[in-house]
């Protein structure tokens, strides 16, 4: 009989914590519960699966060999999509040079805590930031009260809102009018949706989500609202913004469903993008080890120059700023009357 040495049964013993995250995610990370929860831990299972090779391979080649595959399995599922090649990107603090035929657009999405963020540091990051579009998520008619206080509606003079108690209020503001669109139907948490037109001619639609977190028995109602997110920009036509808290990641096939429906995830696209972007949590004594919050441009037409996050006090997530450059689709127009933004 072969007796185990301690470090080979150390090394097992790290592979297996990652194990149950691996098969949730294999599976999709769907419901039922715990699997989204599950599927979710991966980028924190990989460094556990990478530690049992490494120790394996202080006294066992074959051991190691055989660890290998769940942790490069993990690792693959954590590397980020490849760069598309493209010119020199823009940094995020300053306006790109969209050049002609092009619109550019800077996003800022953040979800503020039950109006809880401070509101003078939202406006700060707006201005420094140049931003053109706001997505707040966890918007209560205080926050909107003390945003407008601190002066959002002087550097974002148009917004379309629907605030609410605890958790369920989302809005947008913008540089822009704002075209009011139906919903998102299906959705706890409020889901505006709005139209804005840059360009004379050339609309963008803007939906800001809020998803339930799939937890407490809620991973039913996760799923369907992904769903219903999927469903309405797929029935929209022309380009499309969607920002927010998803409560989802790369590692939950929902997720990777509605970006499988025309979109890319700016964090994963942007020629500048600080990696792996993690939003969650925010202002705690650990470091953020979740990606929730995105911004998402609908693909046809769509660069992204850069994303980063940004650090706001008095919540738990990060923001997202993606600055995006649409160019036009099926759009008849002169090449004079398109202008990039700055």
């Amino acid at each position: 009989m072969i007796e185990a040495k301690p470090s080979q049964v150390l090394a097992v013993a790290l592979t297996a914590v990652a194990i149950p995250a691996l098969a949730a995610r294999a599976a999709g990370g769907e419901s039922p519960d715990p699997s989204p929860r599950l599927a979710a831990l991966i980028p924190l299972a990989t460094p556990f699966a990478a530690a049992g090779v490494a120790v394996a391979a202080i006294t066992s080649w074959w051991l190691a060999l055989l660890l290998s595959a769940p942790a490069v399995t993990l690792l693959a599922w954590q590397l980020p999509p490849a760069r598309r090649p493209h010119g020199a990107a823009a940094r995020p603090g300053q306006p790109p040079d969209a050049g002609p035929g092009v619109l550019s657009l800077r996003v800022l999405t953040l979800n503020v805590l039950r109006g809880r963020a401070d509101p003078a540091s939202v406006v700060r990051e707006i201005e420094r930031h140049q931003v053109d579009v706001l997505v707040v998520q966890e918007l209560t008619p205080d926050m909107v009260e003390r945003l407008a206080d601190a002066g959002v509606d002087t550097a974002l003079p148009f917004r379309h809102l629907n605030p609410g108690p605890l958790s369920n209020g989302t809005g947008l503001w913008a540089r822009w009018p704002l075209t009011p669109l139906p919903p998102v139907p299906g959705m706890v948490s409020a889901a505006p949706r709005a139209r804005i037109e840059p360009v004379d001619g050339w609309p963008v639609t803007l939906t800001g989500v809020h998803p339930r977190p799939p937890m407490r028995h809620r991973s039913l109602r996760w799923r369907r609202e992904l769903a219903a997110i999927r469903s309405a920009l797929v029935a929209t036509d022309g380009q499309q913004v969607v920002a927010g808290d998803f409560n989802a990641t790369r590692d939950h096939r929902p997720f990777r469903d509605l970006l499988d429906a025309g979109f890319l995830d700016c964090a994963d696209a942007a020629r500048q993008r600080p990696w792996p972007g993690f939003t969650w949590p925010a202002g705690a004594r650990i470091p953020p080890v979740l990606r929730l919050d995105h911004v998402l441009v609908s693909r046809d037409g769509a660069t992204v120059s850069a994303a980063r996050t940004i650090q706001v006090p008095g919540t738990d997530h990060r923001g997202v700023l993606a600055v995006i450059e649409l160019a036009p689709t099926g759009r008849v127009s002169s090449r004079s009357d398109l202008v990039g933004h700055s």
